[in-house]
């Protein structure tokens, strides 16, 4: 009865009315699917289940690595496969290596794959960095990285994402050992880390022979955020810094930004 008297209700309704009624409906569910689904231009991230969500220092990394010439490329800790699936748009011909530990955010960056247009050149496993090294033959010409960072501190009540957010299972030292064995012999790291982390790096990775050859700091409100920082098994590459400054002083995104991820961001 109470069935019969809604669809009754809704046969006597103005159109103007449906019409509002049905906008909104869309909107909520338009709105509901953007939290679980991150839209770029050539691809989509589904989010919902990862231990880390789509963010900002992924598409930094993803869009600023030096992977134009790479054949082979390892992706350490791909989550929701963010860097992995930029990188795969960047240079479409390099074969991609992505590894997950976490379960869930594995299960998830596989439907990401499966659905970009890439989905033949990235293999993903449910690897830790530390057990991948023992197995794989294989050597890579890039390794790109977006590490857990907080050393210390407070951390997350869910176990998942404290894992995912502070070096509990892959140190810095173990990043550093790893991607010695798994890169060429001309191979380089490229990470994004905040700025006293990323200082702690450089120190350690200069006791273990990685020489730095890029550094971008990035800026927001007039302050470095974030490092960008690649390094190398060799000393006589050319060296460069470089600044980045996210917004305006107006709040825009600056030009510079936008030319960095403008083949990525759907309105940019």
């Amino acid at each position: 009865m109470g069935i019969i008297l809604r669809f009754s209700f809704w046969i006597n309704m103005d159109i103007n009315t449906k019409v509002v009624i049905l906008v909104i409906i869309i909107g909520k569910i338009t709105m509901a699917n953007r939290k679980e689904v991150f839209y770029f231009k050539q691809f989509a991230v589904k989010h919902s289940k990862s231990a880390m969500k789509v963010g900002i220092d992924g598409i930094l990394l993803g869009a600023w690595c030096d992977i134009d010439k790479n054949k082979v490329i390892l992706d350490v800790g791909t989550g929701t496969g963010l860097i992995a699936l930029m990188i795969s748009q960047r240079n479409n011909k390099a074969l991609i290596s992505a590894i997950e530990p976490d379960r869930d955010s594995y299960v998830e960056a596989n439907v990401n794959f499966n659905n970009s247009p890439w989905k033949s050149q990235i293999v993903l496993k449910n690897q830790s960095l530390q057990e991948f090294a023992k197995e794989s033959w294989t050597k890579f010409d890039h390794i790109v990285c977006n590490p857990p960072f907080f050393l210390d501190g407070q951390k997350s009540n869910e176990n998942r994402k404290a894992k995912a957010r502070h070096a509990i299972d892959l140190t810095f030292e173990d990043l550093l050992s790893c991607s010695k064995s798994l890169l060429v012999k001309n191979g380089k790291l490229s990470i994004i880390l905040p700025p006293n982390e990323g200082q702690k790096l450089i120190d350690k990775a200069k006791k273990m022979n990685f020489y730095v050859q890029r550094i971008c700091e990035v800026f927001t409100k007039n302050k470095v955020e974030r490092m960008l920082i690649s390094f190398s098994l060799i000393d006589d590459l050319p060296k460069s810094k470089s600044l980045l400054n996210i917004y305006t002083p107006g709040g825009d995104y600056t030009q510079e930004y936008i030319n960095l991820v403008k083949d990525f961001y759907l309105k940019m």
